[in-house]
C-alpha cells in the first residue's frame, strides 16, 4: 500500500515537516510504502482553474501534475498544525484544487496544537467529509507548544520528543494496512 504523508504547512520551519519525516520511516518499517509530500515544495498556485475541480477538466499544468501525483497513492495521512482553531490555507488550497482524486481515498490526520489540535481537526474533518474521503478510525492529535521542538532539532531529538506517540502510530499503521488489505 502506497501512503502519501502530506505536510499541511508551507512554513520554512514547520513542525509538521519534522513530524512527517519522523512518521514516514516508521510506517515503512511497518510494511507500508510511505512518502512525504511537502506543500512548500509542491507550491501549488492558489486555486485558479477556470472550471470547477469536480468536473476534472484541469487546464493549469500545476493542477495536472498535482492530480497525477495524488493518483499514485492508495491512502493519505495529513500532518498539519492548528491555526486559530482551523488549519493552514495552503492545505485547504491543496485539497480544493482536486476533487475526484480524493473520493473514496482512505485518509488519516495528524493534528498538531497546544491542546492536540482538536479544533483544527474538527474543521478539517468537515472538508474531508465534503470531498467524500474515507476517514480512518485512527487520527493522531499531538499536543505540543510552539517551539517545543526547536527549529534546529535533529531527527533524534524530534524522535525522542514524539516517542510517546509511537503506540498511536502503530495503531495508524494497522488501520492503513487493514484498509489496503495488507497483512
Amino acid at each position: 500500500m502506497k501512503v502519501a504523508i502530506l505536510v499541511g504547512s508551507n512554513r520554512r520551519y514547520s513542525v509538521s515537516r519534522k513530524v512527517a519525516h519522523w512518521l514516514a520511516p516508521i510506517l515503512q518499517m511497518k510494511g507500508l510504502d510511505a512518502e512525504v509530500l511537502d506543500l512548500a515544495e509542491i507550491n501549488l498556485p492558489w486555486l485558479d482553474e477556470p472550471e470547477l475541480p469536480a468536473l476534472g477538466m484541469y487546464q493549469v499544468e500545476a493542477t495536472k501534475t498535482w492530480s497525477s501525483m495524488i493518483q499514485e497513492f492508495d491512502a493519505l495521512v495529513i500532518v498539519f498544525p492548528q491555526y486559530n482553531w482551523g488549519y493552514p490555507a495552503v492545505l485547504k488550497n491543496a485539497l480544493d484544487t482536486l476533487y475526484q482524486e480524493w473520493q473514496g481515498m482512505p485518509v488519516a490526520t495528524v493534528a498538531i496544537g497546544s491542546h492536540g489540535g482538536f479544533q483544527g481537526e474538527l474543521a478539517l474533518s468537515l472538508v474531508l467529509q465534503g470531498l467524500k474521503m474515507k476517514r480512518l478510525s485512527v487520527n493522531l492529535k499531538l499536543t505540543m507548544k510552539p517551539d517545543e521542538i526547536s527549529r534546529e532539532a535533529e531527527k533524534a531529538a524530534t524522535a525522542a520528543f514524539l516517542a510517546p506517540y509511537l503506540d498511536q502510530v502503530d495503531l495508524l499503521a494497522r488501520d492503513l494496512k487493514a484498509e489496503g488489505g495488507v497483512e
